[in-house]
């Protein structure tokens, strides 16, 4: 069986706004408006997939999908 990892909101929140940061936005709402535009450079694709699913797993109900 594989090792369960448990990371706290704090830690959750914190991955997120790294890597929004790195991407020069300030909320994952803005990440989304740029990916329902249809406006996404290639580095804020990629980091598409994982911004969804700390926006999953911190309750968010709107995703880029």
């Amino acid at each position: 069986m594989a090792p369960v990892i448990e990371l706290t909101t704090e830690q959750l929140v914190t991955r997120r706004d790294e890597l929004l940061q790195s991407i020069a936005l300030v909320t994952y709402g803005d990440f989304r408006s740029r990916a329902q535009g249809g406006v996404l450079t290639d580095r804020e694709w990629g980091l598409r997939n994982e911004l969804d699913s700390l926006a999953y797993l911190l309750g968010e109900d709107d995703l880029t999908d």
